[in-house]
């Protein structure tokens, strides 16, 4: 398909959580401006609403949904089947955050921060599972962060967004077998949450500038077209740039023996950079690690194992 091919989406049906305002917004105006049918879901309904109404104004379809995502998936997955007879996109963009030292940020609002990103991704793709299934072309996108990598005084969403990355690994091995397409997107773009983290200036107008969040939807809603056969990886997504993600390793070394005082010795070995090994899986971890102890596993354990980057 050439660059001025449009993407149609032949009134497929299509939940975006979060949808209310920022990258969840963006990410409906533009599967509906493309032919989808919308479920433009939020728990705020009044924005939710607001959400439906730019799109109606501009000849889309959606329709509102205010559902809790982590207490009535089902709910906002009937709201589609009700409206629309079918499902065969979600768009798990819904989140919160909150900022502070994780020993003095309260409990409650540690994990429910966690809750919000992580049980709202699990329920809605739990209750949505069934219907990708039977439309035959169902794609799941959820959104991470690359605040999985760790941000200081954000260690609920980063743990949130790191779960959402190892639970879209293994969805998307799970489900090819029975044709869902699942990827993981780890975006950047300039939000009313983003407004919140950098207050310098300079980044403010550079976010502004280059990664509005419409440049993200538009990588997801290619993620989410039928046609699309990418799919099954991470990708880091800001404005026209792109690029596909792994957990990565230094070079490998072994100790002289198993004892603490042995490690001792080699931490100066253990800790020296080097050439980064990619790993997308956890079958590769383990490939990796044991074929460098034992290596005549390197022909009985696959190298290919759990790779679903494209189909």
């Amino acid at each position: 398909m050439g660059i001025n091919d449009e993407l149609g989406f032949d009134a497929r049906v299509a939940i975006v959580t979060g949808a209310g305002q920022g990258m969840g917004r963006e990410h409906a105006k533009m599967l509906a401006s493309r032919g989808a049918r919308v479920v433009a879901n939020d728990i705020n309904a009044e924005r939710a609403a607001e959400t439906v109404a730019e799109i109606t104004v501009d000849g889309g379809v959606a329709v509102a949904d205010s559902n809790d995502i982590v207490t009535a998936a089902a709910d906002i997955v009937q709201t589609a089947l009700d409206a629309f007879g079918q499902l065969h996109i979600v768009v798990n963009n819904a989140g919160i955050n909150a900022f502070g030292r994780f020993w003095e940020m309260d409990s409650e609002t540690w994990w429910r921060v966690f809750d919000v990103s992580v049980k709202g991704v699990v329920e809605v793709s739990r209750a949505a599972m069934p219907h990708l299934i039977a439309s035959g072309s169902g794609r799941l996108i959820n959104v991470s962060s690359n605040a999985l990598m760790g941000v200081p005084l954000d260690s609920a969403y980063a743990a949130a967004k790191s779960a959402i990355w190892g639970l879209g690994n293994t969805l998307a091995a799970e489900a090819k077998e029975v044709g869902v397409q699942v990827s993981t997107v780890l975006p950047v773009a300039w939000t009313p949450m983003t407004e919140d983290a950098f207050r310098d200036p300079v980044v403010q107008d550079a976010m502004r500038a280059h990664v509005p969040a419409s440049a993200v939807s538009a990588f997801v809603a290619w993620l989410a077209h039928q046609d699309t056969t990418v799919y099954g990886e991470a990708f880091e997504v800001a404005g026209v740039a792109a690029a596909r993600t792994a957990f990565s390793v230094m070079p490998r070394m072994k100790t002289a023996e198993p004892t603490p005082e042995s490690w001792a010795a080699s931490a100066g070995d253990l800790m020296q950079d080097g050439g980064l090994e990619p790993l997308r899986n956890a079958s590769q971890s383990f490939r990796g690690q044991m074929v460098y102890l034992a290596p005549e596993l390197d022909t009985v354990l696959p190298a290919d194992a759990a790779d679903v980057s494209v189909r």
